[in-house]
Protein backbone atom coordinates (compact mmCIF):
# COMPACT_ATOMS: atom_id res chain seq x y z
CA UNK A 1 0.00 0.00 0.00
CA UNK A 2 3.00 2.36 0.94
CA UNK A 3 4.76 1.87 -2.39
CA UNK A 4 1.18 2.52 -4.37
CA UNK A 5 0.71 4.99 -2.64
CA UNK A 6 4.55 6.72 -3.04
CA UNK A 7 3.92 5.64 -6.92
CA UNK A 8 0.95 8.01 -6.63
CA UNK A 9 3.02 10.92 -4.96
CA UNK A 10 5.78 10.65 -7.23
CA UNK A 11 3.07 10.56 -10.95
CA UNK A 12 1.14 13.33 -9.25
CA UNK A 13 4.69 15.41 -8.81
CA UNK A 14 5.87 14.49 -12.04
CA UNK A 15 2.49 15.74 -13.60
CA UNK A 16 2.46 19.00 -11.83
CA UNK A 17 5.87 19.85 -12.81
CA UNK A 18 4.81 19.19 -16.47
CA UNK A 19 2.28 21.27 -15.87
CA UNK A 20 4.04 24.32 -14.35
CA UNK A 21 6.89 24.03 -17.15
CA UNK A 22 4.05 23.74 -19.87
CA UNK A 23 2.63 27.39 -18.51
CA UNK A 24 5.34 28.85 -17.20
CA UNK A 25 5.38 30.69 -20.32
CA UNK A 26 2.07 31.34 -20.56
CA UNK A 27 2.12 33.28 -17.04
CA UNK A 28 5.37 35.14 -18.14
CA UNK A 29 3.31 36.58 -20.89
CA UNK A 30 0.21 37.05 -18.47
CA UNK A 31 2.53 38.88 -16.22
CA UNK A 32 2.20 43.15 -16.74
CA UNK A 33 5.31 44.10 -18.31
CA UNK A 34 6.81 47.82 -18.72
CA UNK A 35 7.13 48.54 -22.54
CA UNK A 36 9.83 50.99 -23.31
CA UNK A 37 9.48 53.31 -26.56
CA UNK A 38 10.86 56.09 -27.96
CA UNK A 39 9.63 58.05 -30.70
CA UNK A 40 9.69 61.95 -31.81
CA UNK A 41 6.50 63.89 -31.66
CA UNK A 42 4.97 63.27 -34.42
CA UNK A 43 1.54 61.33 -35.64
CA UNK A 44 3.24 57.81 -35.69
CA UNK A 45 3.85 58.10 -31.74
CA UNK A 46 -0.69 59.17 -31.35
CA UNK A 47 -1.53 55.47 -31.45
CA UNK A 48 0.83 54.50 -28.53
CA UNK A 49 -0.19 57.36 -26.83
CA UNK A 50 -4.16 56.47 -27.62
CA UNK A 51 -3.50 52.99 -26.27
CA UNK A 52 -1.53 54.61 -23.12
CA UNK A 53 -3.72 57.13 -22.05
CA UNK A 54 -7.35 54.77 -23.21
CA UNK A 55 -5.73 51.97 -20.78
CA UNK A 56 -6.46 49.15 -22.95
CA UNK A 57 -3.41 47.00 -22.04
CA UNK A 58 -3.09 48.14 -18.36
CA UNK A 59 -3.73 45.06 -17.03
CA UNK A 60 -1.55 43.61 -19.64
CA UNK A 61 1.34 45.91 -20.40
CA UNK A 62 2.73 49.13 -18.62
CA UNK A 63 3.31 51.78 -21.30
CA UNK A 64 6.77 53.67 -21.30
CA UNK A 65 6.49 56.23 -24.03
CA UNK A 66 9.39 58.60 -24.42
CA UNK A 67 9.13 61.33 -26.74
CA UNK A 68 12.24 62.56 -28.43
CA UNK A 69 13.84 63.06 -32.09
CA UNK A 70 17.47 62.02 -31.45
CA UNK A 71 16.93 58.62 -33.77
CA UNK A 72 21.00 57.62 -33.04
CA UNK A 73 20.58 57.29 -29.59
CA UNK A 74 17.40 55.06 -29.43
CA UNK A 75 18.83 53.19 -31.74
CA UNK A 76 21.98 52.48 -29.43
CA UNK A 77 19.55 51.64 -26.56
CA UNK A 78 17.41 49.19 -28.02
CA UNK A 79 20.72 47.16 -29.61
CA UNK A 80 21.10 47.65 -25.98
CA UNK A 81 17.82 45.93 -24.67
CA UNK A 82 17.46 49.55 -23.04
CA UNK A 83 13.73 50.24 -25.20
CA UNK A 84 11.88 47.87 -26.50
CA UNK A 85 10.81 49.59 -29.04
CA UNK A 86 10.76 52.88 -30.84
CA UNK A 87 9.64 54.86 -33.90
CA UNK A 88 12.09 55.88 -36.79
CA UNK A 89 12.83 56.36 -40.65
CA UNK A 90 12.15 52.98 -42.26
CA UNK A 91 15.42 53.29 -43.94
CA UNK A 92 16.77 54.36 -40.84
CA UNK A 93 15.67 50.91 -39.18
CA UNK A 94 16.89 49.10 -42.46
CA UNK A 95 20.48 50.88 -42.39
CA UNK A 96 20.58 49.85 -38.40
CA UNK A 97 19.46 46.12 -39.45
CA UNK A 98 21.84 45.64 -42.32
CA UNK A 99 24.33 46.61 -39.86
CA UNK A 100 23.21 43.78 -37.10
CA UNK A 101 21.55 45.83 -34.99
CA UNK A 102 18.80 44.48 -32.66
CA UNK A 103 15.77 45.44 -34.45
CA UNK A 104 12.69 43.98 -36.72
CA UNK A 105 10.36 46.30 -38.51
CA UNK A 106 6.74 45.63 -37.09
CA UNK A 107 5.17 47.80 -38.94
CA UNK A 108 4.87 50.92 -41.60
CA UNK A 109 2.72 53.66 -40.32
CA UNK A 110 3.18 56.99 -42.32
CA UNK A 111 3.22 56.88 -45.97
CA UNK A 112 2.98 60.85 -46.61
CA UNK A 113 4.46 63.74 -44.74
CA UNK A 114 6.29 65.87 -46.50
CA UNK A 115 5.97 68.78 -48.67
CA UNK A 116 8.36 72.01 -50.53
CA UNK A 117 7.90 75.17 -49.59
CA UNK A 118 9.09 77.97 -51.28
CA UNK A 119 9.64 81.84 -49.84
CA UNK A 120 8.13 84.60 -51.83
CA UNK A 121 7.64 82.49 -55.04
CA UNK A 122 6.12 79.24 -56.40
CA UNK A 123 7.79 76.75 -58.05
CA UNK A 124 5.88 74.75 -60.53
CA UNK A 125 8.80 72.70 -61.12
CA UNK A 126 11.94 71.37 -59.91
CA UNK A 127 13.79 73.87 -62.45
CA UNK A 128 12.29 76.35 -60.60
CA UNK A 129 14.99 75.83 -58.00
CA UNK A 130 18.03 76.33 -60.40
CA UNK A 131 20.36 78.62 -58.54
CA UNK A 132 18.14 78.54 -55.30
CA UNK A 133 19.06 77.73 -51.72
CA UNK A 134 17.01 74.58 -50.46
CA UNK A 135 17.22 73.54 -46.61
CA UNK A 136 17.00 69.44 -45.87
CA UNK A 137 16.94 68.54 -42.09
CA UNK A 138 20.22 65.49 -42.57
CA UNK A 139 22.66 64.83 -45.13
CA UNK A 140 22.30 61.21 -45.89
CA UNK A 141 18.51 61.30 -44.64
CA UNK A 142 15.97 60.50 -46.68
CA UNK A 143 14.93 63.65 -47.40
CA UNK A 144 18.18 63.95 -49.12
CA UNK A 145 17.84 61.03 -50.74
CA UNK A 146 14.10 62.46 -51.89
CA UNK A 147 15.39 65.72 -53.02
CA UNK A 148 18.53 64.62 -55.25
CA UNK A 149 16.33 61.94 -56.66
CA UNK A 150 13.17 64.41 -57.87
CA UNK A 151 15.94 67.18 -59.47
CA UNK A 152 18.06 64.03 -61.01
CA UNK A 153 15.00 62.86 -62.74
CA UNK A 154 14.12 66.67 -63.66
CA UNK A 155 17.44 66.96 -65.11
CA UNK A 156 19.14 69.40 -62.35
CA UNK A 157 22.25 68.41 -60.91
CA UNK A 158 22.24 68.37 -57.22
CA UNK A 159 26.11 69.66 -56.62
CA UNK A 160 25.60 72.51 -58.68
CA UNK A 161 22.46 73.24 -60.20
CA UNK A 162 20.98 73.68 -56.51
CA UNK A 163 22.33 75.23 -53.29
CA UNK A 164 21.60 72.53 -50.97
CA UNK A 165 22.28 73.70 -46.94
CA UNK A 166 21.59 70.75 -44.38
CA UNK A 167 20.03 72.36 -41.02
CA UNK A 168 18.14 69.90 -38.41
CA UNK A 169 14.78 70.93 -37.40
CA UNK A 170 13.29 73.01 -36.29
CA UNK A 171 16.34 75.16 -37.43
CA UNK A 172 15.86 74.82 -40.75
CA UNK A 173 12.23 76.37 -40.27
CA UNK A 174 13.17 78.80 -38.44
CA UNK A 175 15.72 80.10 -41.03
CA UNK A 176 13.30 79.57 -43.97
CA UNK A 177 10.59 81.61 -41.98
CA UNK A 178 12.72 84.28 -41.51
CA UNK A 179 13.73 84.00 -45.71
CA UNK A 180 17.28 83.24 -44.96
CA UNK A 181 17.09 80.24 -47.50
CA UNK A 182 14.57 79.87 -50.54
CA UNK A 183 13.35 76.55 -50.31
CA UNK A 184 12.99 73.93 -47.77
CA UNK A 185 11.07 70.29 -47.56
CA UNK A 186 9.52 69.55 -44.48
CA UNK A 187 7.47 67.25 -42.58
CA UNK A 188 3.79 68.35 -40.87
CA UNK A 189 3.05 69.76 -38.74
CA UNK A 190 5.84 72.11 -39.28
CA UNK A 191 4.38 72.54 -43.02
CA UNK A 192 1.01 74.01 -41.19
CA UNK A 193 3.32 75.89 -38.48
CA UNK A 194 5.48 78.03 -41.60
CA UNK A 195 2.05 78.40 -43.90
CA UNK A 196 0.38 80.21 -41.00
CA UNK A 197 3.23 82.30 -39.72
CA UNK A 198 4.76 82.93 -42.87
CA UNK A 199 3.17 85.48 -45.60
CA UNK A 200 5.74 84.59 -47.93
CA UNK A 201 5.72 81.01 -47.87
CA UNK A 202 4.10 79.16 -50.62
CA UNK A 203 3.40 75.01 -50.86
CA UNK A 204 4.88 74.48 -53.86
CA UNK A 205 4.75 71.18 -53.96
CA UNK A 206 3.52 67.72 -52.65
CA UNK A 207 6.39 65.18 -52.40
CA UNK A 208 3.92 62.31 -51.91
CA UNK A 209 2.57 63.31 -56.01
CA UNK A 210 5.76 63.66 -57.02
CA UNK A 211 7.08 60.25 -56.06
CA UNK A 212 4.14 59.08 -58.02
CA UNK A 213 4.73 60.74 -61.16
CA UNK A 214 7.98 58.68 -61.35
CA UNK A 215 6.35 55.80 -59.69
CA UNK A 216 3.51 54.35 -62.04
CA UNK A 217 0.84 56.95 -59.80
CA UNK A 218 2.02 55.02 -56.85
CA UNK A 219 1.95 58.04 -54.11
CA UNK A 220 3.00 56.04 -50.96
CA UNK A 221 6.12 56.30 -49.80
CA UNK A 222 7.06 54.13 -46.49
CA UNK A 223 8.52 56.71 -44.43
CA UNK A 224 8.10 55.93 -40.94
CA UNK A 225 7.64 52.72 -38.89
CA UNK A 226 6.92 50.80 -35.78
CA UNK A 227 10.29 48.77 -35.25
CA UNK A 228 10.81 46.31 -31.92
CA UNK A 229 13.59 44.76 -29.91
CA UNK A 230 14.32 41.10 -31.63
CA UNK A 231 15.12 39.93 -28.08
CA UNK A 232 11.60 41.33 -26.54
CA UNK A 233 9.79 39.79 -29.88
CA UNK A 234 11.36 36.78 -29.16
CA UNK A 235 10.57 36.88 -25.09
CA UNK A 236 6.83 38.22 -25.43
CA UNK A 237 5.29 37.58 -28.70
CA UNK A 238 1.84 37.44 -27.89
CA UNK A 239 1.83 40.94 -26.25
CA UNK A 240 3.63 42.37 -29.35
CA UNK A 241 1.16 41.40 -31.47
CA UNK A 242 -1.67 42.78 -29.77
CA UNK A 243 0.72 45.76 -29.06
CA UNK A 244 0.76 45.77 -33.07
CA UNK A 245 -3.17 45.06 -33.37
CA UNK A 246 -3.97 47.68 -30.73
CA UNK A 247 -1.59 50.10 -32.78
CA UNK A 248 -3.80 49.71 -35.75
CA UNK A 249 -6.61 50.64 -34.11
CA UNK A 250 -4.97 53.12 -32.87
CA UNK A 251 -4.80 54.60 -36.54
CA UNK A 252 -8.42 54.56 -36.86
CA UNK A 253 -9.18 56.21 -33.83
CA UNK A 254 -6.62 59.26 -35.12
CA UNK A 255 -7.96 59.06 -38.47
CA UNK A 256 -11.65 58.94 -37.60
CA UNK A 257 -11.25 61.76 -34.34
CA UNK A 258 -9.34 63.94 -35.59
CA UNK A 259 -10.28 66.83 -33.10
CA UNK A 260 -9.23 64.64 -30.21
CA UNK A 261 -6.45 63.06 -31.82
CA UNK A 262 -4.96 66.66 -32.19
CA UNK A 263 -5.74 67.36 -28.72
CA UNK A 264 -4.27 64.48 -27.07
CA UNK A 265 -1.27 65.21 -29.68
CA UNK A 266 -1.33 69.00 -28.03
CA UNK A 267 -0.85 67.57 -24.59
CA UNK A 268 2.37 65.38 -25.37
CA UNK A 269 3.71 68.34 -28.62
CA UNK A 270 3.54 72.06 -27.03
CA UNK A 271 1.39 72.83 -29.87
CA UNK A 272 -1.64 73.93 -30.68
CA UNK A 273 -4.73 71.49 -31.28
CA UNK A 274 -6.04 73.46 -34.11
CA UNK A 275 -2.90 73.59 -36.02
CA UNK A 276 -2.33 69.84 -35.12
CA UNK A 277 -5.56 69.25 -36.27
CA UNK A 278 -5.12 71.49 -39.46
CA UNK A 279 -1.78 69.34 -40.13
CA UNK A 280 -3.51 66.07 -40.57
CA UNK A 281 -5.05 67.11 -43.71
CA UNK A 282 -1.43 66.21 -45.55
CA UNK A 283 -0.71 63.13 -43.47
CA UNK A 284 -1.26 59.84 -44.93
CA UNK A 285 -0.94 57.76 -41.55
CA UNK A 286 -2.55 53.91 -42.52
CA UNK A 287 -1.53 50.45 -42.85
CA UNK A 288 -1.95 47.92 -45.58
CA UNK A 289 -1.57 44.71 -46.13
CA UNK A 290 1.88 42.68 -45.37
CA UNK A 291 2.37 41.74 -49.12
CA UNK A 292 1.28 45.03 -50.14
CA UNK A 293 3.55 46.77 -47.47
CA UNK A 294 6.44 45.36 -49.02
CA UNK A 295 6.04 45.47 -51.87
CA UNK A 296 6.21 49.22 -51.21
CA UNK A 297 9.24 49.22 -49.71
CA UNK A 298 11.14 47.49 -52.14
CA UNK A 299 9.78 50.20 -54.36
CA UNK A 300 11.48 52.62 -52.33
CA UNK A 301 14.77 50.95 -51.63
CA UNK A 302 15.30 50.02 -54.97
CA UNK A 303 15.55 53.23 -55.44
CA UNK A 304 17.46 54.44 -53.02
CA UNK A 305 19.91 52.32 -53.69
CA UNK A 306 20.40 53.28 -57.36
CA UNK A 307 21.72 56.79 -56.10
CA UNK A 308 21.81 56.41 -52.63
CA UNK A 309 23.01 53.42 -51.66
CA UNK A 310 24.75 54.31 -47.79
CA UNK A 311 21.35 54.96 -47.00
CA UNK A 312 20.55 51.33 -46.38
CA UNK A 313 23.74 50.22 -45.20
CA UNK A 314 24.84 48.96 -49.13
CA UNK A 315 22.03 46.65 -49.41
CA UNK A 316 18.32 45.34 -49.32
CA UNK A 317 17.70 44.31 -46.47
CA UNK A 318 16.95 40.16 -45.89
CA UNK A 319 13.38 38.70 -44.81
CA UNK A 320 14.34 38.52 -41.17
CA UNK A 321 13.76 42.71 -41.32
CA UNK A 322 10.15 42.03 -40.90
CA UNK A 323 8.93 40.85 -37.91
Amino acid sequence: MKIKNSFLVVNFLLILFVITALLAPISAEAAPTKVKIQSPPVAASLPLLWIEESGQLEDLVDLDIRLSSDHQRALTLINKNEIDMMVTGVNVGAKAYNKGMNLKLLNVNTWGIDYLLTNEFKADSWSDLEGKTLSLPLKGGPLDFLARYFLENNDLDPENDVDLIYRPLPNGARFFMTGQVDSIILPEPLVTVNLLNNENAHLSMDIQKEWGKLNDGEERIPFVGLFVSEDFAYDYPQKVKLLNGLYMKGIEWVNNNPKEAAELASKHFDMPAKVLEKSFDRVNLNYYSESETTELIDLYFSEILKIYPELLGGKMPNENFYY
